[in-house]
């Protein structure tokens, strides 16, 4: 961001139509029962079919569901349809708990994770072979790791002034991909700043790497830690694809050409690794393929562009035909302390740090910077609290407070523009809510597990059992929206008739459903 382009902020008219941008949310969490043990029970027919049910789906397993709230015209709105979605769920468990952390619960190794299942009809059988894939290359066990996804539109409103501002000739779609694209590079970069000041996994269940050599601490008979780290999930023990990148894979951020051809090619080329798996073999399928990835999703990144999701085409394909709609960040832990996992200041922020994407210039990102931006989420996530650790920025290397510092003096002059706009001092409080945990890391969330662990000696289990009865309180007492809750239950009810629709309708074969989704 330059700063002439600062100190013009205040006068550009096209910031008053970040208003009517589109926030929506998406939260993962394991089903427990009352140990804590990942729960063996199918996802529960109350809440609808898991593969057409709007708001409540599952992820990788039978037991991790997953809430989508839709695109909302506010934070507190978009935080009012979560809560009432789990409010929702927890109505319909049956002597089961959500798990609060990001780093799951008791873990017998991969054979006690149940893979999700959708039904009979070709969609759902792909769902869940994509599934089995994942869990023959990777294991099941990290495929268990939940977090929140923020997904967030500029209006076209909004679009429309900037492209005028910035005496852009092309059309509307092709400006709007252009400059996500720019943003999504920019978050990239910055990334390593949600794991500092947001992350809440510096420990896990000693059940989670079952057995397997660690560096990690103990820091009792049942946890493991680092002593400096952020957000674990983030990091070597989390949701990664280093197997992908070993082998050459790397996806293209510089524009949605190079993004969409990419990540083509890494679900087109053979694996002479995946092949050892085999794709059907004693009778069933074990992947999809023996690809590089098995579907454009495998890769697995903390920022997406994402297109129009009633789009039913493969991702790269409809980015191409459609352009990008929306951003999607996908680097946020839940929060243990928060019953809903994330909360109005920590929205706020991510919607700067967006905006601030947004005009931090549109560099392209080099095959050195890609490895910095690798290195630096990596080295935050495990030493991130450590003041003497140094990033890699602009080919410099910067003390990680220095960076921080920077960043958020940015960020709020943005903040500042913002509540101008709306009378309020929402943005700046929630800036400053972070500049507090610049100056006292004992207030970061990382810091308060394990503080939280020391003073009540107790282990990161015993820690998130006891988060589970109060958040299992709040949303049993909790004051519901009848208009959501109605919304709610006559999704399950639709979604169920559209799941018994996919399967009448079900002319194709299996093996024919396949091919033909890999047709451009």
């Amino acid at each position: 961001m330059t700063d002439k382009f600062f100190e013009n902020l205040s006068e550009l008219p096209f910031l008053y139509h970040l208003a009517d941008s589109k926030i929506g949310l998406e939260k993962e969490a394991l089903r427990v029962d009352k140990n804590g043990t990942i729960s063996l029970k199918m996802h529960p027919t109350i809440f609808g079919s898991s593969l057409t049910n709007k708001y409540i789906t599952t992820d990788y397993s039978e037991s991790l569901i997953e809430v989508v709230t839709p695109p909302c015209n506010s934070h507190k709105e978009a935080i009012n349809y979560l809560e009432n979605i789990l409010a929702f769920i927890y109505k319909g468990l049956d002597e089961e708990y959500l798990w609060p952390a990001s780093m799951p619960c008791i873990i017998a190794g991969d054979k006690s994770i149940p893979i999700a299942y959708y039904g009979t009809s070709n969609a759902a059988r792909m769902k869940t072979t994509y599934r089995r894939g994942l869990g023959n290359r990777y294991g099941r066990v990290m495929q268990v790791i939940s977090g929140i996804h923020f997904n967030y539109s500029f209006s076209n409103t909004f679009w429309e002034n900037y492209k005028d501002y910035k005496n852009k000739t092309s059309n509307i779609r092709d400006f709007k991909s252009e400059q996500y694209f720019c943003i999504s590079r920019n978050l990239l970069r910055n990334d390593w700043l949600i794991a500092y000041l947001f992350g809440c996994s510096p420990a896990v269940c000693k059940s989670y790497l079952s057995g397997k050599e660690t560096t990690m601490e103990s820091f009792d008979e049942h946890t493991y830690y680092e002593r400096y780290a952020t957000s674990l999930r983030m990091g070597d023990i989390g949701y990664q694809n280093n197997k992908e990148e070993d082998m050459g894979v790397h996806i293209d951020y510089n524009s949605l050409e190079n993004y969409s051809n990419s990540l083509d090619k890494a679900i087109k080329t053979e694996s002479k690794e995946y092949q050892k798996i085999g794709v059907h073999s004693d009778g069933y399928y074990k992947q999809i393929n023996a690809n590089t990835l098995q579907i454009e999703n495998e890769y697995y990144s903390s920022v997406r562009p994402k297109s129009d999701s009633s789009l039913k085409k493969r991702p790269s394909v409809a980015l191409k035909e459609s352009g990008v709609e929306y951003i999607e960040l996908r680097s946020v832990d839940n929060n243990i302390f928060s019953n809903t996992g994330i909360d109005l200041c920590q929205m706020h922020f991510i919607e700067l740090l967006i905006i601030h994407s947004l005009f931090s210039g549109d560099s392209k990102i080099s095959k050195n910077e890609y490895r910095d931006i690798k290195n630096n989420l990596k080295k935050v996530a495990h030493d991130g609290r450590n003041r003497k650790l140094k990033l890699n920025i602009d080919s410099k290397k910067i003390e990680i407070n220095l960076a921080v510092e920077k960043i958020l003096k940015e960020i709020m002059i943005i903040a500042k523009i913002l509540d101008q706009f709306s009378n309020t001092r929402k943005y700046q409080d929630c800036v400053e809510e972070q500049e507090k945990k610049l100056l006292n890391n004992e207030i970061l969330p990382s810091n308060r597990v394990l503080n939280e662990m020391r003073k009540k000696n107790y282990s990161f289990y015993e820690l998130c059992m006891d988060n589970i009865w109060k958040q299992k309180e709040y949303f049993h007492n909790m004051k519901i929206n009848r208009d959501i809750i109605r919304i709610l239950e006559k999704e399950t009810v639709d979604s169920i008739s559209r799941q018994e629709n996919l399967e009448i309708d079900c002319k194709e074969t299996y093996e024919d459903y396949i091919k033909n989704y890999f047709l451009d």
